[in-house]
């Protein structure tokens, strides 16, 4: 039968790490783990090797304007797709790494400034969770935050950084439709957007 979900209850104390050994370093870390955990038959499972690569933490905000019912979103290119020869320029939320000292909530200011001209004061924090826990320890800090966005758009990014960025004001109705029918790919704008189609009566203009 259904029931509610409960976690089960784990600490640092169920897992050992017995090595860790750092196989890469370039725009991130690759490392590998030898290490066991517990079961949950309260047994120790066998050691095991696993490598997880890591840029950093991220902090990424939705833009949001009740009035306008819009959302302001980026496109650039991205090298994810060059496994697969897909030419990924994605369509995303606005996000960036938190730099060492530098707090989530203050990292999704200043990269809603770069990368879009976007000044934004109050934050709602949607959620903190794991872009992808089979082999990345990417954890990604995720926002909303409503403004003015009336004339908002246009080309940005920071040139020592190598950006080339194109902000577009779009429809919420449409950015959500594009996350069913594929214009949108990336899970962080597909959680962002899901999550407010959910929660708008929230955020509605008084």
């Amino acid at each position: 039968m259904p029931t509610t979900l409960t976690l089960t209850p784990r600490t640092a104390a169920d897992i050992e790490v017995l090595e860790k050994t750092e196989l890469a370093k370039g725009w991130g870390s690759l490392e590998r783990f030898r290490l066991r955990h517990k079961k949950y038959d309260a047994s120790w499972s066998e050691v095991i090797d696993r490598d997880v690569y890591t840029i950093g933490e991220v902090a990424a905000v939705l833009l949001y304007d009740p009035a306008l019912d819009a959302v302001l979103l980026t496109e650039q290119f991205r090298t994810c797709g060059l496994k697969y020869d897909d030419a990924t320029w994605l369509v995303e939320i606005v996000a960036g790494l938190i730099e060492p000292g530098v707090a989530p909530d203050e990292t999704a200011r200043r990269e809603a400034r770069e990368e879009t001209g976007t000044t934004i004061s109050h934050l709602h924090h949607i959620s903190t969770f794991y872009s992808s826990p089979g082999g990345n320890g990417e954890r990604m800090h995720l926002y909303l935050a409503t403004a003015d966005l009336t004339g908002a758009g246009g080309q940005f990014g920071l040139a020592h950084e190598h950006e080339d960025i194109r902000a577009t004001l779009v429809t919420f109705d449409d950015a959500l439709a594009a996350c069913d029918d594929g214009r949108i790919v990336d899970a962080k704008t597909l959680v962002a957007l899901n999550w407010l189609a959910r929660h708008k009566p929230r955020f509605s203009p008084e």
